[in-house]
């Protein structure tokens, strides 16, 4: 008859332990421990959020600037003011949005496109301000019961459409590149 496994071995005792190889030194090479993946640097949540932040305070201060210089300033006062502030807002949202994201290009997309919302709102939000200013609550609802994209128009035909575009693109395109800037240098 053939045994359906194969006989037991008697137990032998465990062979003595080995020594662990030294662990590797800490170095310009080793920037961590094998095994253990690095440190993430960064947060996308966090660029965006005080990109948001930041956007939405300086639209609403750009607004507040108009409301208080509209009776002394001139068209070219407005154009000139108008990418003044896209370029501040684009270099301060950007190097938050850097700081805080990483060397993540990801991370950057998102706080361009807030600067370029905040570039717009606050010119619209300024001609809301203005108006309720100069006419008071009656044409602030007249406008909008007639005209409600009157403060897009005047954005785009107050500033000339390229200048308009003008603001938007160093809004969009700073606060990327700032952001690429400032992440990069805080590898």
């Amino acid at each position: 008859m053939s045994q359906p496994w194969p006989p037991q071995q008697p137990m032998q005792p465990a062979p003595p332990m080995q020594p662990m190889p030294p662990a590797p030194p800490m170095g310009p090479g080793y920037p961590y421990q094998p095994g253990f993946p690095p440190q993430r640097r960064g947060s996308g949540a966090k660029a965006f959020l005080l990109g948001w932040l930041i956007s939405g305070l300086g639209a609403s201060m750009f607004a507040g600037l108009l409301l208080a210089s509209y009776e002394d300033l001139s068209k070219v006062g407005l154009r000139i003011m108008y990418v003044v502030f896209a370029l501040v807002l684009a270099l301060t949202v950007g190097a938050v949005a850097g700081k805080m994201g990483g060397p993540n290009p990801g991370a950057y997309v998102a706080p361009a496109l807030l600067a370029m919302a905040a570039v717009f709102m606050g010119v619209c939000n300024g001609f809301v301000f203005v108006l309720l200013d100069a006419g008071g609550s009656e044409a602030f609802e007249a406008m909008m019961e007639h005209e409600p994209g009157a403060p897009a128009e005047f954005w785009w035909k107050g500033l000339k459409g390229g200048i308009a575009l003008l603001g938007l693109a160093v809004a969009g395109g700073g606060t990327f590149g700032m952001a690429s800037l400032t992440g990069k240098r805080n590898r």
